[in-house]
């Protein structure tokens, strides 16, 4: 069992190197569950500066939304984690963020396909949910949670991204594949068409399978660079 102080201190952590990245910073949150005490353990709303916070700052509630530590009130999408972290049990960590290249997939008919090994992860496509509304009530997250059902990630129509994943470290590291591959198809889109991944070398690569090892050590490389560089006002350090 993960005790609550390495949850604490793991969320604050992805939360600044999150804001390192430029992933997170007035909006978005993220959050992680823990299944034997039935808490959930989420990053401090809008206003906050998320490049500073600490194990401290991290808010505990419950599945229904009512917090139990933290003293402020959380995110006003809450209802966003609270259904993934209900409906999939592997769904112990979740990530709503406005990232700046994967939000625009949210605004284009285009289908999400990946162009880079590291992408195949996101094999099976991406959904769009397509009501441009907060999502402020369960009955929203539930429909949210059925839209994504046992994929990584989702789209939100003109507002941002939804990740999933079995712990902080794939989360992280998911979330960075996913602006990096949106990125990468952005710029690509100005050179005319461009190859996309099969799913067939998407299979062969095995992303899946190795995400587990691949996340310990991106989460093991970007803590160092955020003890070097976040409080130094260092800026994003490349995903290549």
């Amino acid at each position: 069992m993960v005790s609550e102080t390495s949850l604490r201190e793991k969320l604050a952590a992805c939360t600044r190197i999150l804001a390192m990245q430029g992933l997170i910073g007035l909006f978005g949150h993220v959050s992680v569950f823990d299944p034997q005490r039935r808490r959930v353990f989420m990053s401090p709303s809008q206003g906050f500066d998320k490049t500073g916070v600490t194990e401290k700052d991290i808010l505990v509630s419950r599945l229904d939304g009512s917090i139990e530590d933290g003293g402020a009130r959380l995110p006003l999408e809450w209802p966003i984690h609270m259904a993934l972290h209900e409906r999939r049990a592997d769904a112990l960590a979740v990530a709503h963020l406005h990232a700046p290249y994967a939000t625009l997939f949210s605004m284009t008919e285009r289908a999400f396909r990946p162009v880079t090994l590291q992408g195949s992860i996101f094999c099976g496509g991406i959904p769009t949910y397509t009501q441009p509304h907060l999502v402020r009530s369960m009955e929203q997250g539930i429909q949210i949670a059925d839209l994504i059902c046992d994929r990584p990630a989702a789209f939100m129509r003109g507002h941002g991204i939804i990740v999933v994943a079995r712990d902080i470290e794939q989360m992280l590291f998911s979330t960075l594949i996913l602006e990096d591959e949106a990125q990468k198809q952005i710029m690509l889109s100005s050179m005319g068409d461009f190859r996309c991944i099969s799913d067939e070398d998407c299979a062969a690569f095995g992303a899946a399978a190795e995400l587990p090892g691949r996340a310990q050590r991106a989460w093991s490389y970007y803590c160092g660079c955020e003890k070097r560089l976040g409080h130094a006002g260092g800026g994003p350090v490349p995903f290549v």
